[in-house]
């Protein structure tokens, strides 16, 4: 199973709206969408009209606003992400709950292309917070096997709401690392960072652990948060060098 990750169906969207609205030829690897979050309240954002302004010889700003107008009409876009022109010329975007949801079971289900290149024989052991992260997802998984039983299927068929910073923060982080480990011309990257993005993803899934409870709430919180864990448990094992095994480890 494929996984396309939020960013993918945003470039993909708005190189579309460019090409047909500018009569250009944009592939959507060309649009550059950052997570944002939470430095901004978006999920990401994009200086796309701000890079072709002058290709175009239109105002980046005027490019932007097209965008959006274009964006709003179409009622497919509009039920998974909206996206508001600001300053000279930037996108800023935002997901619905439902198209979080839905890329959130979907990563939940998806199997990543495991990195597996050699290493310094030496660098035998996972740094400490990787461990410590990749630890702390075991024991909780094994403890939530002790709840009530969650109707599985009802949850995948609700919208789930991710209010809590420290929720979104992990998850745009997940969605980016499988966006990575899914896309052939990002693969040589993400091998390149494994150590770098393992780290990352280990200090703010630790950050999600201090700041949101998993037992003591709904079923539904606990059932949207021990997805993020289960996913965070996997992609840890994903961008791990291949001679470290965290199984080991524990």
């Amino acid at each position: 199973m494929k996984f396309i990750s939020p960013s993918q169906t945003i470039q993909i969207a708005i190189a579309n709206i460019i090409n047909s609205a500018f009569d250009i030829s944009l592939d959507p690897s060309e649009i550059l969408i950052d997570v944002c979050y939470p430095k901004y309240d978006a999920h990401y954002t994009s200086a796309i009209s701000l890079s072709i302004s002058n290709r175009l010889g239109i105002d980046a700003l005027k490019i932007a606003e097209a965008i959006v107008q274009t964006c709003s009409q179409d009622l497919e876009i509009y039920s998974q992400w909206q996206v508001r022109a600001l300053g000279k010329g930037w996108l800023n975007i935002f997901l619905s709950e439902q198209f979080i949801s839905e890329n959130l079971f979907a990563l939940n289900d998806w199997q990543p292309n495991l990195i597996n290149i050699s290493i310094n024989p030496s660098i035998n052991s996972p740094d400490p917070i990787c461990q410590y992260a990749y630890a702390r997802c075991c024991a909780l998984i094994r403890l939530s096997r002790l709840l009530p039983t969650i109707d599985l299927v009802h949850s995948r068929t609700r919208v789930l709401d991710f209010i809590e910073p420290a929720e979104i923060n992990l998850l745009m982080q997940q969605f980016e690392i499988a966006s990575l480990l899914e896309n052939s011309k990002n693969l040589e990257k993400a091998n390149l960072n494994r150590y770098k993005l393992s780290r990352s993803l280990a200090e703010i899934f630790l950050q999600f652990y201090d700041r949101c409870r998993i037992f003591g709430v709904s079923h539904e919180i606990a059932y949207k948060r021990l997805l993020l864990i289960k996913i965070t448990q996997k992609l840890l094992t994903a961008i791990a060098p291949s001679e470290i095994n965290y199984a080991m480890y524990l």
